[in-house]
């Protein structure tokens, strides 16, 4: 069929082997608001060996927006999205990936903010499905940031506007074959050359879907030595295009707690075998030698330089002994004080960690950090990061869907003494949910909506439900249709999917 000429919005799907999970995918792209003769849908086929190639090309046949490109397999999704971006004619493009989904006002909306603000960038709401989104991006529409905003650097997917001059300007291309953190590489370079980023975060634009949930070791398993070349080619960048200061420093932070110091704590390094820790242990501590300096930790919260300190002078038995006591940590939070009002909502929560393992514990001077005994020969450490840093956000969900808002909310630290005498911290905090003006500014669709809690305490991170009462009764929230919000009963399939982790937690020690 004949192509789409001039689109305003050219939609580039890397695709291999996914059966039926592209229905969504394709669905979603051929129901847009945009009219048909202003966007095009490209599917690069990477040597699909199922039945998908045979219903791209008859999809191609029946709409004249869709094309299909046909290679074969190079085993990674950078070939087939640098082959749609060399075929792409729109003004924009943007990056679907074949098992996620994007909303019905998505291209429409994107595109016209991008018009709107003069963008070169548009980070269009994302929805995670069982897969971590940093809710501050998303926390309300903003025009014109770039790099010195630190939340941009948390969220590195591809699934985002890019305006095509930029791409074809600088050659902006994805590292191509089986490989990690490709997507960053990418995109990192597009943001050190954009003159300006929007975010889209009152409508949800894309759906990041998690389609395997497997729960064995391999699930997350990836060879160290490759992986941490390939980050090596992310801060090589990083240093290209910053000088040495504070830019740059926060930037490496970024990288070495989230793809460094994460893989050798908590259960993505607890969970695996001996073996594999080791050859982890091997290549972190090599790579943290030759590029995080020590000067760095200053900028670390109190758990994460605990694991820096054992990556740079102790043990890997340490880091196991470490990763144990941290799989101990329970999180809850439970509603103190709960006020409603027509269309608000006001409300008390306190936020504590249970400890058997005595990992969260400090002395009363300073504070300082006392190590339990499991951790035999590491000495205490200065704690008034981990009190000063401590923090909470609240979470809205809906109870059907999974579109999230941050609540707004104020937190305070008690340091609670306990039985031997040491100091153990609990969180109060203090959220105002206003129907009207929550979702980005925008009202609340009438639902139900549960709440979480994502607490940083002493650095760890934790996500609880929030319940109320000694019984820990999830607290759900309906907003009816003029606003007014009230409790409601949760239904037993709403406790299951609030509990869940804590569920799946218990099987996969039972497993071990």
């Amino acid at each position: 069929m004949r192509a789409v000429p001039s689109p305003r919005v050219s939609v580039v799907v890397p695709v291999y082997n996914p059966g039926r999970d592209i229905d969504d995918c394709i669905r979603s792209l051929l129901d847009q608001s945009l009219a048909p003769g202003d966007y095009e849908v490209i599917f690069v086929d990477d040597g699909s060996t199922d039945g998908t190639p045979a219903r791209l090309d008859g999809l191609a046949r029946e709409h004249e927006h869709v094309r299909v490109e046909h290679i074969p397999n190079s085993g990674w999704p950078g070939r087939p999205r640098n082959v749609g971006m060399d075929m792409a004619r729109g003004e924009f493009v943007l990056f679907v990936d074949n098992d996620d989904w994007i909303e019905r006002e998505a291209l429409e909306r994107m595109h016209a903010r991008a018009e709107r603000d003069d963008a070169d960038m548009v980070i269009g709401k994302v929805i995670g499905h069982g897969k971590p989104v940093p809710p501050t991006l998303f926390l309300e529409n903003r025009s014109g940031v770039g790099l010195e905003w630190p939340p941009l650097v948390w969220l590195l997917t591809p699934h985002r506007l890019f305006r095509k001059s930029l791409i074809d300007e600088h050659g902006l291309r994805f590292p191509e074959g089986p490989r990690r953190l490709e997507d960053h590489v990418f995109v990192l370079n597009a943001l050190f050359r954009t003159r300006r980023v929007s975010v889209l975060a009152d409508y949800p634009c894309y759906h990041w879907m998690l389609r395997d949930r497997g729960t064995s070791a391999s699930a997350d398993e990836f060879d160290p030595a490759i992986y941490y070349a390939n980050l090596r080619e992310v801060l090589d960048i990083v240093d290209e295009h910053t000088e040495p200061g504070p830019l740059r420093d926060r930037l490496y932070v970024r990288w070495y707690r989230g793809k460094v110091l994460s893989r050798v704590g908590g259960y993505l390094f607890w969970n695996r075998t001996p073996q594999a820790r080791r050859k982890r242990f091997a290549e972190i501590k090599s790579l943290t030698e030759e590029r995080f300096r020590p000067e760095l930790d200053a900028q670390l919260p109190l758990n994460l330089r605990l694991r820096s300190r054992l990556v740079r002078s102790g043990t890997v038995e340490q880091l196991e002994r470490l990763a144990a006591l941290e799989q101990k940590l329970s999180p809850r939070a439970k509603v103190g004080q709960c006020r409603l009002d027509g269309g608000v909502a006001e409300l008390r929560l306190e936020a504590t960690v249970r400890d058997p393992g005595h990992l969260l514990r400090f002395t009363s001077d300073g504070p300082r950090w006392r190590p339990p005994r499991a951790l035999k020969g590491l000495p205490e450490l200065d704690a008034a990061g981990a009190v000063d840093g401590n923090d909470a956000q609240v979470l809205l969900r809906e109870a059907e869907g999974d579109e999230e808002f941050l609540v707004p909310a104020t937190v305070k630290t008690r340091m609670v003494p306990d039985r031997s005498g040491h100091l153990r911290p609990a969180l109060d905090v203090a959220a105002r949910i206003d129907t009207a003006a929550i979702a980005a500014g925008g009202a609340l669709k009438p639902g139900r909506y549960v709440m979480r809690s994502v607490m940083h305490i002493a650095g760890f991170r934790f996500i609880a439900p929030v319940t109320r009462g000694a019984r820990r009764i999830l607290l759900v929230l309906a907003v009816d249709d003029n606003g007014r919000i009230s409790t409601a009963r949760p239904t037993l399939k709403q406790r299951f999917i609030a509990w869940v982790p804590g569920v799946r937690r218990v099987l996969k020690r039972f497993r071990r």
